[in-house]
């Protein structure tokens, strides 16, 4: 039976990065949704490097005939996949300006050339993490990991350059020891509580839930099965992030890691001397043998400088004056991502969400001069882009593909989210959105329609705020000018 417990999710999310719980939900109507786990009859066991190189090589072969692209960093597991890959495009995270992890970018060129692959850059900074935050989120149903909005990004872009199926190496750290820190000792049940839980709920909030039951589930007297937790929470709560990422772009992916196994126990004493992913690092020798292994690098994401001035977050579930120098980027990260979620299922008095649809083809500054306004009127400003099939049914076309309209949009400096608008129905948009306010050109006050309107928002508490258009400038009639200069020049080429 599915249990609604705000106070348990949040902990969870601080504490895990994910909600530990199936069957716990922050808000009616949210559904968190976990990693499937692999068959076992799909996994293949593993003792070497030479047994690694074939079965990743049998992986590949299974996707001959997609057009695959890969999220290539400068680590050794995506490295060792690009091996498999000439002539595929390849997406390299540049933050910063290209200022952030430099030697990181370098290596990541370096493979991409020595393979023959096609290197585009994903260009992130704040905006774009911003930008893409919300839609993680919604098909989430909680708060996420930094890492969800770049690779949403990511596959965007790829998308956007026609690839079918992106290749990833996430799980490749925990499956063949690169987890090095967590397996550095064998651990207390106290100590690993300790080391492992990644932000106390009890430093930041008010009302924490004790999230000490997942590690007892593993105890050994004193101790804890430290490995098969690793195995059962960890791996769920990494490999969540991607699921859920690929999924809101609808890119299919795979990690060819997924489905490999180490057929014998993990030489912990090798990791624990300096030799963490011993029998990847072979392979990564094999495959790029005129430069060192590089050390393990964790995906980079610059939350440190993100967050250097931020002051902590200021909803009422978190304590008072906050001490935010104790905290390090990815922990302010889950702070400042669980209140905005909150923000966008329980907005606190006073917090305003408005609501504003259009088509948005061409884009000019009657657009932009709306949703200006609409963001002055608001906390928070969801847009609905029409879809392609949606402005069809008055026998319309939008000269602009919806994907790259939604894009325009969602680049926009007054926007915070932007949705899908696949009907007319603004009661059901109310029902997944919950805004206070809805935007609506002034064409439409008076009509039945919005009159009928109108009064169902009303009767739910949202007020309708009409706009006038900008007086000689839509999309119509930068088409209809277009047209006649295309008509014009006929005969001149």
């Amino acid at each position: 039976m599915k249990m609604i417990d705000k106070k348990y999710c949040m902990s969870s999310y601080l504490a895990f990065r994910y909600i530990e719980k199936q069957d716990v939900d922050f808000f009616d109507g949210l559904k968190h949704e976990l990693i499937p786990i692999p068959d076992s009859d799909r996994l293949t066991f593993v003792k070497t490097a030479d047994d690694i190189d074939r079965e990743l090589q049998k992986v590949f072969e299974t996707m001959k005939g997609e057009k695959l692209g890969i999220c290539l960093s400068g680590g050794m597991d995506s490295a060792i996949l690009a091996s498999y890959m000439r002539g595929c495009d390849a997406y390299t995270f540049r933050f910063l300006g290209g200022n952030y992890q430099q030697e990181e970018l370098a290596r990541a060129e370096y493979y991409a050339s020595y393979y023959g692959l096609n290197l585009h850059y994903v260009d992130i900074d704040w905006n774009t993490v911003k930008s893409y935050l919300p839609a993680v989120m919604r098909a989430k149903g909680a708060p996420v990991h930094s890492i969800e909005p770049q690779l949403l990004q990511a596959a965007m872009q790829a998308k956007a350059d026609g690839v079918t199926r992106m290749i990833v190496g996430e799980s490749s750290d925990l499956l063949f020891g690169g987890m090095d820190q967590l397996l550095a000792k064998d651990w207390t049940l106290a100590d690993f509580q300790k080391r492992y839980i990644f932000l106390d709920p009890s430093l930041v909030l008010n009302e924490p839930d004790d999230m000490s039951y997942l590690f007892e589930r593993y105890r050994q007297g004193e101790n804890i099965d430290f490995l098969s937790f690793m195995d059962d929470v960890f791996s769920i709560e990494s490999s969540s992030s991607y699921y859920n990422a690929f999924g809101v772009a609808d890119m299919p992916y795979t990690d060819p890691y997924a489905l490999l196994r180490m057929a014998d126990a993990l030489d912990l004493n090798r990791v624990r001397n300096g030799e963490p992913k011993y029998l990847i690092r072979e392979l990564m020798h094999r495959k790029y043998p005129d430069i060192p292994v590089p050390n393990k690098v964790p995906m980079p994401r610059p939350v440190d400088a993100y967050f250097k001035d931020w002051k902590g977050p200021k909803r009422h579930e978190f304590k008072k004056d906050i001490d935010m120098s104790q905290f390090t980027g990815n922990q302010k990260w889950q702070m400042y991502c669980l209140e905005q979620f909150l923000n966008m299922y329980d907005p606190e008095p006073g917090y305003t969400i408005g609501y504003t649809t259009g088509v948005f083809d061409l884009f000019h500054i009657g657009h932009l001069n709306l949703l200006r306004k609409a963001k002055a009127q608001c906390d928070y400003l969801i847009v609905g882009v029409s879809t392609d099939q949606l402005v069809g049914y008055k026998n319309k076309h939008a000269v602009i593909p919806f994907d790259e309209r939604k894009a325009i949009v969602n680049s926009i400096v007054y926007v915070d989210e932007v949705v899908t608008q696949d009907n007319m129905d603004k009661m059901e948009a109310w029902q997944k959105y919950h805004f206070h306010k809805m935007f609506v050109g002034d064409d439409w006050k008076g009509t039945a329609k919005w009159n009928k309107i109108e009064a169902e928002m009303a009767d739910v508490g949202v007020k309708l705020v009409y706009f006038p258009y900008t007086k000689g400038t839509s999309s119509t009639l930068i088409n209809q000018t277009l047209n006649n200069l295309r008509d014009g020049d006929k005969g001149k080429y």
